[in-house]
């Protein structure tokens, strides 16, 4: 499939402060996106939407996994380079 848009999000050097601030909002903020769709499953057809029940287990672990790099760069007071790209497709 041919991508729309790629898009640069993030693209600099960060403190770990500066970092988690960054990272965490993100993907707190998916997280709780994908709460709100379970929740209106939920309450419209009476069941859990499977798909947004995964995607926040799969987030969850993340954060875990960037919670540990934080916590490194933040003990060797080291710089963290982040880049981000999202693309932008039409699904079929």
């Amino acid at each position: 499939m041919e991508t729309l848009k790629k898009i640069n999000l993030i693209n600099g050097e960060f403190n770990s402060f500066e970092a988690r601030e960054i990272l965490m909002d993100m993907c707190n903020k998916n997280i709780n996106f994908n709460k709100v769709q379970n929740f209106s499953s939920q309450i419209r057809f009476g069941e859990d939407d499977e798909k947004a029940i995964h995607r926040i287990d799969q987030l969850r672990e993340s954060v875990a996994h960037i919670s540990e790099i934080l916590e490194e760069a933040k003990a060797h007071n080291r710089k963290l380079k982040i880049k981000s790209f999202i693309e932008i497709d039409y699904e079929d």
